[in-house]
C-alpha cells in the first residue's frame, strides 16, 4: 500500500556523489527545492500520528487533583498535486474527565469542476453509536489553481517561518537526509496576524480578541522538523510537537476562567506530550474516489439545505406582507 520513491542501493551508491549530502546548501535553497520537487511529484502517500497527552493540575489550597486528557491516534492519508486530491483514514481514542471515545474518521476532498474544493468527512463513534457523512464546500478565490501558485511562490520567512538547515545530514531509514528545523514563538504568531492583515487589508492591531489571543499564546513554541531526501529533496519525514512551550500565560487566563471555584483555587496546564509525527512516499497518482454514499449523503444535505433556504424566503415574504399590510391599514384608517 505504502510506496517510496528510492533508488536501488546501487543506483544510489553512484549518484551520492552527485546528489549526497551539500555542505554549501542553504536553508533558502534547500526550501525552492523541495518546493519544486514536491511540485513535480504527482502524488504521494503519508502516515501520520499524533499523541496528545495534558495534565489539568486543579488545587483548592490544601490539595492538587489531576484530570487527565489524552488523545492519540493514527491516519493513513493519500493525496494527488494535479488536480489536487485527497483522502484520509484512520481512527483516534480521546479520554478525558472520565469518559472515553473511539473514533473512526475517513475523509476525501477533491477538486470541483468550478476549481472549488468539496470535502466529504465521515465519523463514527463506537461510543455513542452515532455515524453520518458531512459535506462542505471550501469557497477559494481565483480556485484551487490559484492557491497552488501562490503557496509555490510563498517566502514562508513572512509568515513567521524561519527555518535552519543542520550541518551535517540525518539518517531516515537508511535514507540520508538534509534537516529543516523551525520554531514558532508569540513574534511569529504576531508576524503570521500581521501578515494576514496585509493581505486582507483589514487592519487587526486593534482587535482586542487578537490582542488576547497573542498574549495567551505567549510562551507557547511549536517546533517543525522536516527530513528532505538529499536525492530527490522530497521530505520523507515530518515531526511538529508543543514540547518546549511556557504554559504560564495561558495557566493565568485558566485560573480567571475559573476563578469562582473559590479562594485559593489554582489551576495549571501542563503539556506531557503534544506532537505529531508523519512518514511520506511518493509515487504515481492515487486513485482517490469519493464513495456512492458520501455523494448520496450530500446530495440529500444539499436538498434539506435548499428547503431551508426556501423556507427562509417564505418567512421573510410572509413578513414583508404583514409589513405592507399593517401600513396599508394605518394609511386607511387614518384618511
Amino acid at each position: 500500500m505504502k510506496k517510496r520513491i528510492l533508488f536501488c542501493l546501487a543506483t544510489l551508491g553512484a549518484a551520492s556523489m552527485l546528489f549526497g549530502f551539500d555542505s554549501a546548501e542553504t536553508a533558502d535553497s534547500l526550501m525552492e527545492k523541495m518546493q519544486t520537487a514536491s511540485q513535480e511529484a504527482e502524488g504521494c502517500t503519508m502516515d501520520m500520528d499524533f499523541n496528545m497527552d495534558i495534565g489539568l493540575n486543579i488545587g483548592d489550597g490544601t490539595s492538587t487533583s489531576t484530570l487527565n486528557i489524552v488523545a492519540n491516534g493514527g491516519f493513513d492519508i493519500a493525496a494527488n498535486v494535479d488536480p489536487l486530491a485527497m483522502s484520509m483514514d484512520g481512527s483516534m481514542k480521546l479520554s478525558a474527565m472520565g469518559t472515553n471515545e473511539d473514533i473512526t474518521m475517513k475523509m476525501y476532498g477533491v477538486t470541483s469542476e468550478d476549481g472549488q474544493f468539496d470535502t466529504y468527512v465521515y465519523t463514527e463513534d463506537s461510543t455513542t453509536g452515532e455515524s453520518g457523512w458531512e459535506h462542505e464546500v471550501t469557497e477559494i478565490p481565483g480556485g484551487i489553481d490559484e492557491l497552488m501558485k501562490m503557496s509555490a511562490d510563498m517566502d514562508l520567512s513572512e509568515y513567521g517561518l524561519d527555518f535552519e538547515l543542520a550541518p551535517e545530514a540525518a539518517d531516515v531509514d537508511g535514507t540520508e537526509c538534509y534537516l529543516l528545523t523551525a520554531v514558532m514563538d508569540s513574534t511569529s504568531f504576531e508576524t503570521l496576524i500581521n501578515k494576514s492583515a496585509e493581505l486582507t487589508g483589514e487592519d487587526l492591531s486593534s482587535d482586542e480578541d487578537v490582542a488576547m489571543v497573542l498574549s495567551m499564546l505567549d510562551g507557547i513554541k511549536i517546533k517543525f522538523e522536516y527530513y528532505v531526501d538529499t536525492a530527490t529533496y522530497l521530505p520523507v519525514k515530518f515531526h511538529m510537537d508543543l514540547n518546549d512551550s511556557d504554559m504560564a500565560a495561558i495557566n493565568q487566563y485558566a485560573a480567571m476562567a475559573m476563578g469562582d471555584m473559590g479562594e485559593g483555587t489554582t489551576v495549571e496546564i501542563g503539556l506531557n506530550d503534544v506532537s505529531f509525527d508523519a512518514a511520506i512516499a511518493y509515487g504515481a497518482a492515487n486513485d482517490i474516489t469519493v464513495p456512492e454514499e458520501a455523494l448520496a449523503a450530500a446530495e440529500a444535505g444539499d436538498d434539506v439545505d435548499d428547503l431551508d433556504d426556501l423556507e427562509d424566503v417564505a418567512d421573510d415574504l410572509e413578513a414583508l406582507e404583514t409589513e405592507v399590510m399593517d401600513a396599508f391599514e394605518t394609511e386607511a384608517v387614518a384618511e
